[in-house]
């Protein structure tokens, strides 16, 4: 590591006295696209509890922290077999240092690469919105390819009529969950092998189990410890917010510009027939209206199709791209990838 002088990058373990500078880094670097999106947080180390290892690594100068990148370390299921993974994610700037982006990042990768080199780990990957560019490119330089696409559709919520059919399980044991992902085991990818995150979630009260004949979905409130705003949009989504503010709002929450959304996020949903997965859809939506929630996020393998369908007409597709780094040769093939509940 170089020495904490002017001129110079050190980099280090970030510690919980970086949290509020870390937040700030993070709520003025807004991931760029059509849709310009920020965090809002109160514990930028919170994720990592998400992980069987984990830690944030940043780069600074004598005066400032000038970005900073997170790890989470664990075990997926990759074609059938175990494979160890490393997740970077939080990858944030310093507004204030944008035009030293190039050589923070090569301190910090040069960092990583003798941290983890010599470990056994087998690929490492990460998640970025498809037309984020700049973080493209960013994670390309670092040896890093598209494996694959996950399409979020990110829907308002609506004021929907009661589902009478479909129960809500408010206390979801470890066991349930584990036997909800154990049949996908043998057809699709990245399932995730350590049981911290849903572990974690539950102590936390955060999940929920809609179920009825035909469909069931496993949804996790991110509300107060992942919500994020707004900070711009192309110009035909600001159309549509305008024109939805003023016409829909009874009905329907339309997220506004800079506003702390909370959020609800689909980890797990499948069907047998489209009316029992629509009818599971608008429960979510009569829960989610009722505990004040503003949008749910579905997400699925871009390879298997849509989900306007399901999630109806007003959502709003957000792919996001799944880059990956072999270490080793995981020989993934084409099966679907499955959101792990860490992205």
């Amino acid at each position: 590591m170089e020495n904490k002088k002017a001129g110079n990058i050190h980099v280090r373990f970030a510690t919980i006295d970086d949290n509020e500078k870390l937040l700030k880094i993070e709520q003025e670097s807004a991931q760029e696209g059509n849709i310009w999106l920020v965090a809002f947080r109160e514990d930028f180390f919170g994720r990592l509890k998400y992980f069987k290892e984990g830690f944030i690594m940043i780069a600074e100068d004598a005066y400032d922290i000038i970005g900073c990148i997170g790890v989470g370390i664990d075990s997926l299921i990759v074609n059938g077999e175990t494979k160890k993974g490393i997740y970077l994610f939080g990858l944030r700037t310093n507004p204030k240092y944008r035009l030293k982006v190039a050589r923070w990042l090569k301190s910090i990768i040069q960092e990583l690469q003798d941290l983890l080199g010599p470990t056994d780990f087998d690929f490492g990957y990460a998640s970025v919105k498809a037309d984020n560019a700049a973080s493209k490119k960013i994670l390309e330089h670092m040896g890093f390819s598209t494996t694959a696409t996950l399409d979020f559709y990110a829907c308002p919520v609506r004021k929907t009529p009661q589902e009478k059919s479909v129960f809500v399980e408010r206390e979801v044991d470890l066991e349930t969950i584990l036997d909800l992902y154990k049949p996908l085991e043998k057809d699709h990818d990245f399932l995730l092998q350590g049981t911290n995150a849903f572990e974690s979630m539950i102590a936390d009260c955060r999940l929920r189990l809609f179920k009825t004949e035909g469909a069931s979905a496993l949804v996790l409130d991110t509300s107060g410890e992942q919500d994020f705003g707004i900070t711009r949009l192309s110009k035909r989504l600001r159309a549509f917010q305008l024109l939805a503010q003023g016409t829909l709002s009874s009905l329907v929450r339309i997220p506004r510009m800079n506003e702390r959304l909370r959020s609800w996020d689909v980890l797990l949903f499948g069907w047998n027939d489209t009316q029992s997965a629509r009818r599971t859809v608008r429960k979510i939506h009569r829960c989610a209206w009722e505990e004040g929630i503003t949008l749910i996020n579905f997400s699925r393998d871009s390879n298997l199709g849509s989900m306007k369908s399901v999630v109806g007409p007003l959502s709003f597709r957000i792919p996001f791209e799944i880059m990956i780094y072999e270490k080793n040769s995981i020989n993934r093939g084409s099966r679907p990838m499955i959101r792990t509940p860490t992205i």
